[in-house]
């Protein structure tokens, strides 16, 4: 997507929707994030936290986007040791290119940090992409095996 596409893109969101609309997005938004993070709590990472491997933390934030306006929404925390933390954090709820935005990375270490993408398709479930770099052909769809390969590349 070039950089006109993209200001395009941002502009038309300003222009077409609705104060209402802007609330049924952010409620979609919040939804959204609780939905994967227990996903990810419930499916993919019990097992760890069954033989006592890992634990989580969900934290409560405000946030504040320019589209959406004020929010609160959830901060997850897995803690894989006594110093090694994984946070999952909403970042944006509308992008250029996607319909919203959270950081994966590793508490206190720059280095060890990936953007997951949320893409709307209609009325499915949205897509969840893991980018380690810009370049869209090296994105992820996110999903057991792949979290489980960032946190082992990451330890």
């Amino acid at each position: 997507m070039t950089l006109k596409e993209k200001l395009e893109k941002l502009k038309k969101f300003k222009e077409l929707n609705t104060e209402s609309d802007w609330i049924r997005y952010r409620d979609i938004w919040i939804k959204s994030v609780h939905e994967l993070e227990n996903v990810i709590m419930d499916k993919w990472l019990v097992e760890y936290v069954e033989n006592n491997l890992m634990t989580w933390t969900i934290n409560t934030v405000s946030r504040a986007d320019p589209y959406i306006g004020a929010y609160t929404t959830t901060v997850l925390e897995i803690t894989l040791s006594e110093n090694r933390f994984l946070v999952l954090e909403p970042i944006s709820a509308v992008t250029s290119e996607y319909d919203g935005k959270l950081e994966l990375y590793m508490r206190g270490n720059f280095s060890k940090k990936v953007n997951i993408l949320r893409k709307i398709n209609g009325e499915q479930q949205p897509e969840w992409l893991i980018a380690k770099s810009y370049d869209q052909k090296e994105y992820q769809m996110l999903d057991k095996l792949q979290l489980e390969k960032l946190i082992e590349e990451w330890l």
